[in-house]
This record gives structure tokens, C-alpha cells and sequence, in this order.
């Protein structure tokens, strides 16, 4: 005789409507989020849901609706910390949405379309993809088999795609007329990657911003931060130690600013008296009193709700959204005229 025990037998849906008196599409109903059932029925069905320890069998239901209800989010890089809150922020909403998050980190240079291939397998409801590398081939797999997708924080001419992002010229543009109002003269900028969209658009836009204040951009230094701090210390420590010294700073996202930051401290430059420094993002660590960045502000909230309406919307048709960028000036410029807390 076997001295196996059987484990306890798991409660089905059925079990709960016999206890409950009712019927075992009320208990469908009862765990399905904007569910038409009575307060008096649902009160009995989780009453007896408690008593059986019932938890619903979620894989049995996306078999039953040909629906997962869970949408798959490809990141580029988790070192960056907007992505990491844009990450928590995706989870946040999703959950109010009774949905799940599947995360995929594809790391630079990775095989971006191998991943999406890997989503496919998982029967996604939807794709929100963040690096700017993907390519039309493989979005257009999406489409054929009914997935919708949507590009976040991105922009790439030709796909036809859903898309959310930050005016990032509008934002340059700004970057650079608060470095004029803090009295720059010599300006240099601290680029990311050369292959993105948000990178160019941002230069564009900074270089737009200073011909427009009558600044000669022939004169603009420039280094490759690569979006990393480390890439950052090491862009501002070559600008900083040159012979021709700028006095105002952009860097395209905030991580690299904060490497800046750090780098001038290093050679004993004041912010923002000997160098004023604007970054782009502002990302929680932007804020703290050991940086106190002046920043452009990307409504991550508002994009991340954006993406999930038109990823989940009932007939997605391509559309291209756009949303403001706002200046939140802190300490490392000598303008202090639209201070955010």
C-alpha cells in the first residue's frame, strides 16, 4: 500500500455555483471585470468562493475567449531609469485592466525581431515595443496575425503602427532657450544614441532653439553619452577639460546629465555659476537634493495610458500621438522661472 497521500483536490467553478445556488455562468461573471451580475449574487458567489479557497483558472478562460489578457512590453534597456518607472507604470495600469505584463528585455544590438517572434509564441493580446529597431517586417507579422502593436516613446517613419511619444524637438527647442535665459554663451551638448529618432529629434530641436536666439551652432560641442551615466561622466569630463570650456549644457536624457553633473563636482566646476545643465526625462532621481536637475518633464503617466487605449482599442486604426514636454526648472540653472516642486 502506497503511503502517498492524494493532495487536496482543487475547487472548479462548478463547486462554488452548487454552494452557491447559483448558476456556473453567474460565477463567470461573478470573477470577470465588468461582469453584469446582481450585488445579492455576487455576494453569495464570493462567500462561497472564500469557503472553497476558489481561485479562477485564468489559462482555462483565454482558451474559452481566444484572449490571453496579457499584453507583452519589449524594453531596450532597463538601465535607464525612465524605462524602469515607464515599466512600473505599465504594470499599474495594465492590473486596472485585469491584464498581465510580459516582460521582454532586449539588450542593445540584441535580436529585436527574434524576441517579438518569442511574444508571438505566448498568444499576446498586444505588443508595446520601446527600442527604435524593429523592424517593418516583423510589425507587419504582428498585424497579419491580429496583434496589435504600438511603439512607446518612439517614432519610426514608415511603420504603419500606432505610436506615443514626447514632442522631443519641442522639448530641445525649450532646453535650449533655458540655457540662453541662465546666460550661456558657449554651449555643448551630450547626445545619445545616434540611430534613434527621440536622439535626433532632441538635438534638432536644441540646435533649432539656439539658431533662433542667434547662436552660431558651428560652435556647439558635442560629445556621445550613449544614455548611460557612465557615458555621461565621461562626455562631460572631455567638454569640461577642453580649452574652450562650455558654460551651458544639454543633455539629451537625465541619466547622462546626472553623470555630468557628477563629472564637473569631480574637476571643482560650480553648477550652475561655471556650467548650467539641462537634462531630458525627468526621471525620480532628477529631483533628489543631490542633483536637483533642472529637466524637460515627459508626461510618462499620461503616455503610458495613451499607448494601452490605442494598443487595446477595439478597431485600431494607425494613429501617431504627440504630447508636451514641460520645463521643470531646478537648480542647475541660473533661470528660475517655471519651477515645478
Amino acid at each position: 500500500m502506497s503511503d502517498i497521500q492524494p493532495g487536496p483536490s482543487r475547487a472548479r467553478s462548478v463547486d462554488v455555483a452548487r454552494l452557491a445556488g447559483v448558476s456556473q455562468a453567474a460565477v463567470s461573471r461573478a470573477f470577470r471585470p465588468g461582469g453584469s451580475i446582481s450585488a445579492k449574487t455576487l455576494q453569495k458567489v464570493m462567500t462561497a468562493a472564500a469557503q472553497l479557497n476558489y481561485v479562477p483558472n485564468s489559462m482555462a478562460r483565454s482558451l474559452s475567449t481566444r484572449q490571453s489578457n496579457t499584453v507583452a512590453l519589449l524594453i531596450g534597456d532597463l538601465h535607464n531609469p525612465f524605462y524602469a518607472t515607464a515599466l512600473d507604470s505599465f504594470s499599474v495600469e495594465l492590473q486596472k485592466l485585469d491584464k498581465q505584463i510580459l516582460l521582454f528585455n532586449a539588450p542593445r544590438a540584441g535580436d529585436l525581431d527574434g524576441a517579438i517572434l518569442r511574444m508571438l509564441e505566448y498568444q499576446v493580446d498586444g505588443i508595446v515595443i520601446t527600442p527604435a529597431t524593429v523592424s517593418s517586417r516583423m510589425t507587419a507579422l504582428c498585424l497579419d496575425r491580429g496583434i496589435p502593436v504600438v511603439m512607446f516613446n518612439r517614432f519610426i517613419p514608415g511603420l504603419s503602427v500606432s505610436s506615443v511619444s514626447c514632442d522631443n524637438v519641442a522639448g530641445g527647442v525649450l532646453a535650449a532657450q533655458t540655457l540662453v535665459r541662465s546666460g550661456g554663451a558657449r554651449f555643448a551638448l551630450i547626445s545619445g544614441g545616434a540611430d534613434t529618432t527621440t536622439n535626433r529629434d532632441r538635438v534638432n530641436g536644441f540646435e533649432r532653439g539656439l539658431l533662433a536666439a542667434g547662436v552660431d551652432i558651428r560652435q556647439l560641442l558635442t560629445r556621445p553619452g550613449d544614455y548611460t551615466y557612465d557615458g555621461g561622466y565621461r562626455a562631460a569630463r572631455s567638454l569640461l577639460s577642453s580649452a574652450q570650456r562650455p558654460d551651458a549644457l544639454f543633455c539629451t536624457n537625465d541619466i547622462m546629465a546626472l553623470g555630468a553633473i557628477d563629472a564637473a563636482r569631480d574637476l571643482k566646476i560650480a553648477i550652475p555659476d561655471d556650467v548650467a545643465v539641462v537634462g531630458f526625462d525627468d526621471i525620480p532621481d532628477a529631483a533628489r537634493s543631490a542633483y536637483r536637475l533642472t529637466t524637460l518633464r515627459q508626461p510618462l503617466n499620461l503616455m503610458v495610458r495613451e499607448a494601452l487605449t490605442l494598443l487595446l482599442a477595439e478597431e485600431a486604426v494607425p494613429t501617431v500621438r504627440v504630447v508636451k514636454p514641460r520645463l521643470v526648472a531646478r537648480q542647475t540653472t541660473r533661470s528660475q522661472e517655471e519651477t515645478i516642486p
